[in-house]
């Protein structure tokens, strides 16, 4: 049976309670996407022989995504909701001129391709870490490294982009 196969199979055999268990903890309809989002990231990344215990691994995986989305949105509350002006008032925009659009959309080019050079795992931990806004400990739980690992492939990350992007 193949890699993907024990996944598939574990997956469905889990389905339904992991469904509940999110739903206890989010609410039905996020269960559902996370539910989604959790058959994903183990189905890119998951590698079912090694796992000791599927059981767990989905569980704890389902967990962590849960908590994601609850910081995610507890963010949008706090900083991506903006009142709409009254009505009547004028509201000034202030848009960039095309040279610096242009200039941002180089850097952020510049930027990508210097991430897709960082080895997976050093991208990734710097990913989780800046944009998940992860601990050392919570990425390295998750890539299943040291947190001295996760700190080392953060500051790699880190100078290279700042290397690549601001030469």
């Amino acid at each position: 049976m193949s890699s993907k196969d024990r996944l598939t199979r574990y997956f469905l055999e889990m389905r339904a309670e992991l469904l509940r268990f999110l739903t206890r903890r989010a609410g039905r309809a996020a269960a559902e996407d996370v539910l989604q989002d959790t058959w994903l990231k183990l189905w890119e990344r998951g590698d079912p022989a090694a796992w000791r215990e599927p059981r767990a691994v989905l569980f704890t995986t389902a967990a962590n995504l849960a908590t994601d989305l609850d910081r995610h949105n507890a963010v949008v509350q706090r900083h991506g909701v903006r009142e709409a002006p009254l009505e009547g008032m004028e509201v000034e925009h202030h848009w960039p001129d095309p040279e610096a659009q242009a200039d941002t959309t180089e850097s952020l080019e510049r930027l990508h391709a210097a991430l897709m050079e960082l080895p997976l795992v050093c991208r990734d931990a710097f990913l989780m870490n800046r944009i998940d806004a992860l601990t050392h400990v919570e990425i390295a739980t998750r890539l299943g490294i040291s947190t001295k690992s996760v700190q080392r492939y953060i500051e790699r990350a880190l100078r290279h982009c700042l290397r690549v992007v601001d030469p």
